[in-house]
């Protein structure tokens, strides 16, 4: 009796675990398009990690190493980036100034260099901003004081 009840159950159960899943949604495009850029950027230290189209994971792909991402509606946003200690080289990747929902950024113990771009201003949700240990230049940009959710820097 108990197996033909549970036979009855089963493709109900089925549909609505079907139904989560496609209610997961596919990452926004912009937030894509910008971590792909960041992505070409990087070299192959976290690149390798890296997998698959989509930044916040699809079917058998976990996230990407350092991704958070978060629902909002039918689709989902870029809401950490945490890429540290990996010696990236170079500049700021001002490509992370698209990713307009994040509300952490810690790029921090890496090798990037010159000053932070002013478009850093575009990240209102931002409340935490980790840079340390890099040698980026000393002058902050104005912008910064347009991060009014800033808690940490």
């Amino acid at each position: 009796m108990a197996a033909a009840s549970f036979a009855r159950l089963l493709p109900p159960l089925l549909s609505l675990l079907l139904l989560a899943g496609a209610a997961r949604g596919k990452t926004v495009k912009r937030d894509v398009k910008a971590l792909n850029e960041i992505k070409a950027s990087l070299g192959w230290r976290v690149v390798y990690s890296w997998v698959g189209d989509d930044p916040c994971g699809h079917g058998d792909l976990p996230p990407w190493s350092g991704v958070t991402c978060t629902q909002q509606g039918d689709y989902r946003v870029v809401t950490e980036l945490e890429v540290y200690a990996v010696s990236i080289v170079g500049p700021f990747p001002t490509a992370v100034t698209n990713l307009l929902d994040l509300k952490k950024l810690d790029l921090h113990n890496n090798k990037l260099t010159g000053p932070i771009p002013p478009q850093i201003g575009r990240l209102r949700h931002l409340k935490i901003l980790n840079l340390r240990w890099n040698k980026l230049q000393d002058v902050l940009p104005p912008e910064i004081g347009d991060l009014k959710k800033l808690t940490h820097l």
